[in-house]
């Protein structure tokens, strides 16, 4: 350990070099420092161990790494998976059920971070979003209350990322906006520019070189080996880098989102904030929230076996190696955690190649539109009585859009479910009124069953009338290289499965096969840094079991 007085905790990366750290005390962080890597799945996290170089090679290999580790609900998305790793509550609780629900009482599809008393900092008539719909409180709320000197920042590439890890009382929430660099929320009152102020000069740098972006090139050049070409219907494209839409999307390169800048300007805006906050010099501890958003970008753009996965992986590991030599550098007692959201499989295409004989992309519209036929026949209709704003979930409605009346609402939603679970490419569909019933006994050192893991993810009045799981290896959404080639699928082992991994100086590394979930976190971060936890919570907390660390108060 180059530093003796870096404290490093990391859930997916975390670790501060090596020599001879001195015994550790109970002696509480300076900075908890959460890193959050977007569909940074177990599965990416331990196929890529062996390329590992830098910061990334550092965690795998001087860390407390929970193999078993996983995200405990079913709609594994990305606000919904966020919201558990600070809160230690599970979405059903939290109130962020997934990225957007439908209102069937106005007929409005509501983002999981809208709040329209908040105006955005960059441009009044941009989307208005803030913590309002998170129900749960965080980590960061508790030290505040009980530590009102302790300061909470958090920063991303994405505005439902920081704000489901900040909570209701941060002192910065920032996160990444195309052409203008990070930008924040504003109450009443509230000076834009003021609140921007810390991260003005990096984004004057930002919106330079969005203007006009570097080509997304190898920076390991034995990535070029996994370029291929894929057929799409008619359409084929060469995955490669620099990447190119195919010809038939009638796109340029030009309109190719330059991803690969998005992290790295992320940890910029880190290192400013760190110093600008004053983050873990004043005597209490400091909380800094840091989600690293390109791997979810690559991953539903590109999917996450190809060339462009292959390269962002470097980057990711370079990334996080500069970051860790940056904190080891502060000189302060740092805790470092890093975890993901979710996870992902692949474009089911690639999947096909590689003998995946179920892998395979399906017309989503026309099984709804089916079904819709056969139950407006059913019931004497005259509108289609379900609409599926995404994937996932449907929702019952009357022809202007809004909540079907009773009886016949629940009279179609039992049909709809009946069909839905007579079909091939559906794991399971359930109603959300037997979700709501569903007691869950299971605990999160032992196995979910998927209704388990369904109601762990739903909450009244936010979920759609009926939740569906596809089977492993179904797609239902169009195809559109470089765009969108694969989506959320939910409750599978490549959708739930992240790393949870711990680092502190003088620890021995090991792998650890006990399952913990991601609403263990908080409360194991919580009782380190003497920070009393709600006594509601889903999660527990867990001793890490090093010489010195402070044991779980039970």
């Amino acid at each position: 350990m180059k530093r003796a007085g870096v404290l490093a905790f990391s859930v997916a990366a975390a670790a501060l070099a090596a020599s001879a750290p001195p015994a550790i005390s109970q002696t509480r962080p300076d900075l908890v420092v959460l890193i959050a890597v977007d569909q940074f799945g177990a599965g990416l996290f331990d196929r890529s161990r062996s390329r590992y170089q830098a910061g990334l090679k550092r965690i795998a290999d001087e860390s407390i790494v929970y193999s078993s580790a996983y995200q405990a609900h079913g709609l594994t998305e990305t606000c919904a998976g966020h919201s558990t790793m600070l809160t230690g509550k599970h979405p059903s609780r939290t109130g962020i059920v997934a990225n957007e629900w439908y209102d069937a009482s106005t007929g409005r599809q509501v983002y999981c971070v809208s709040a329209p008393e908040f105006t955005a900092a960059h441009n009044p008539t941009a989307r208005k979003v803030g913590p309002t719909l998170l129900d749960a409180t965080t980590l960061g709320d508790w030290m505040k209350d009980q530590q009102p000197a302790s300061r909470v920042v958090a920063v991303s590439g994405k505005d439902r990322t920081s704000i489901t890890l900040a909570g209701h009382r941060a002192d910065g929430v920032y996160w990444f906006e195309d052409n203008v660099g990070f930008t924040t929320y504003l109450a009443a009152g509230e000076d834009g520019a003021q609140k921007l102020a810390p991260l003005a000069q990096l984004n004057a740098r930002i919106k330079t070189a969005w203007a006009s972006p570097p080509d997304w090139t190898y920076v390991e050049e034995s990535c070029r080996k996994l370029e291929a070409d894929y057929q799409f219907g008619n359409v084929t494209w060469r995955s490669k880098l620099p990447p190119v839409p195919p010809a038939a999307d009638g796109a340029t390169p030009a309109t190719i989102r330059p991803v690969h800048i998005i992290d790295p300007f992320t940890l910029d805006a880190a290192r400013t904030l760190i110093d600008h906050y004053e983050l873990g010099r004043r005597g209490v501890t400091d909380l800094l929230a840091v989600g690293f958003s390109a791997t979810d970008y690559v991953g539903h753009s590109y999917g996450t076996q190809g060339p462009e996965m292959c390269d962002h992986i470097h980057r990711l590991d370079a990334l996080v190696g500069e970051f860790l030599t940056f904190l080891e550098r502060l000189d302060r007692r740092v805790l470092v955690v890093m975890t993901a959201d979710h996870g992902g499989g692949d474009f089911v295409e690639r999947l096909a190649q590689q003998g995946y004989a179920d892998a395979k992309r399906i017309n989503g519209r026309a099984v709804l539109a089916g079904i819709n036929a056969a139950l407006k026949q059913r019931f004497s209709l005259a509108a289609d009585p379900l609409i599926a704003p995404d994937t996932t979930q449907l929702y019952a409605v009357d022809a202007k859009g809004l909540a079907l009346s009773e009886p016949l609402r629940t009279q179609v939603i039992e049909a709809a479910v009946a069909t839905l679970n007579s079909r091939p490419e559906i794991e399971a569909a359930f109603s959300l009124k037997e979700l709501l019933a569903h007691k869950v006994t299971a605990s999160a050192v032992s196995e979910y069953s998927l209704r388990d893991r369904y109601a762990q993810s739903v909450m009244a009045g936010r979920s759609g009338d009926i939740l569906v799981a596809l089977k492993a290896g179904i797609s239902v959404t169009p195809a559109v290289p470089t765009r969108s080639l694969m989506s959320h699928t939910g409750p599978h082992r490549y959708d739930m499965a992240v790393p949870i991994i711990f680092w502190w100086p003088g620890m021995k590394a090991q792998t650890r096969i006990l399952p913990v979930d991601t609403t263990m976190i908080a409360p194991t971060l919580a009782n380190i840094i003497g920070v009393k936890a709600p006594d509601d919570l889903d999660g527990t907390c867990f001793d890490l079991g090093y010489p010195g660390a402070p044991s779980c108060r039970r």
